[in-house]
């Protein structure tokens, strides 16, 4: 018989530094199989490649066998869940992401939290990891495509942090009621740092791209964090700031009772 395994993917691609060390972590939690995209797919969401043809590939990498995908954190999910293996997964893990997640506008647009909805989606609990960088060590990771010692020295940390948290979600499940749990870790993160329970902060942003030029074409040009328009004091992008560790469980259930007057409104009743 199969015994129940972890599905891990990310959307960072398999070239990501985290993952095999992650990989190996997690080992010591159940069997982990991976399944990531073949490339970098920040920033892609929940969007799945309905009309394409995706590409599989089993292959080696620092020792260990693993499968990418021409496709997104979704697709990888989805495959890793339903196509790719003769069982399911028991829990699929997402992440670690380079860059974190806080905040509404990115938990959105992050094809690291995509996954983990996926997975959800699939009927399988999910948990979606992200790590804040500072700037320097974000850019020159974005640059070079490698970590300083610094970095790796975070990272480390990050790894042990996660491997803890999906060991309780192993052992026990995710939070009463969650469909899955975003976890969001700070630049100085450290085994022992405090780990808190909070809502997703309501965030906005602005442009993305500068203005048309003559040629027709606009480029991207967004820079800098989201306008945080939350009332809570205890969000995880606050909480993130002062240096913890941000845990959002997760449920959807995208319904608000309307009040009498939008009954009045935009109800319409043919008798």
């Amino acid at each position: 018989m199969n015994k129940p395994w972890i599905l891990l993917t990310n959307d960072d691609g398999v070239d990501s530094p985290i993952l095999i060390p992650l990989m190996h972590a997690l080992k010591n939690v159940a069997q982990v199989k991976v399944v990531v995209p073949a490339s970098e797919c920040s920033w892609t969401s929940k969007i799945m490649s309905r009309f394409e043809t995706l590409e599989v590939v089993h292959k080696e990498v620092a020792g260990e066998r693993l499968t990418t995908l021409s496709g997104y954190p979704a697709d990888c999910a989805n495959a890793g869940v339903f196509s790719l293996f003769s069982s399911r997964p028991s829990l699929v893990v997402s992440g670690i992401n380079m860059g974190d997640n806080a905040g509404l506008a990115y938990f959105l647009s992050s094809g690291t939290v995509g996954a983990a909805v996926e997975g959800h989606l699939a009927g399988v609990p999910a948990l979606a990891f992200s790590q804040r960088f500072d700037s320097e060590d974000y850019n020159y990771w974005r640059s070079e495509r490698q970590l300083t010692n610094k970095s790796k020295a975070k990272l480390s940390c990050s790894i042990e942090v996660a491997r803890k948290i999906v060991g309780e979600v192993w052992e026990r499940g995710l939070p009463n009621g969650a469909d899955l749990m975003t976890v969001n870790m700070p630049v100085n993160v450290k085994v022992d740092t405090p780990r808190r329970f909070c809502p997703i902060a309501r965030t906005s942003y602005g442009a993305f791209f500068g203005r048309m030029d003559e040629h027709q074409k606009m480029r991207y040009g967004h820079v800098g964090m989201p306008n945080v328009v939350s009332t809570e004091d205890e969000n995880d992008m606050a909480i993130l700031s002062r240096g913890e560790i941000a845990m959002s469980p997760i449920r959807f259930a995208p319904y608000i009772q309307p009040s009498s007057k939008d009954v009045a409104r935009f109800e319409y009743n043919s008798a």
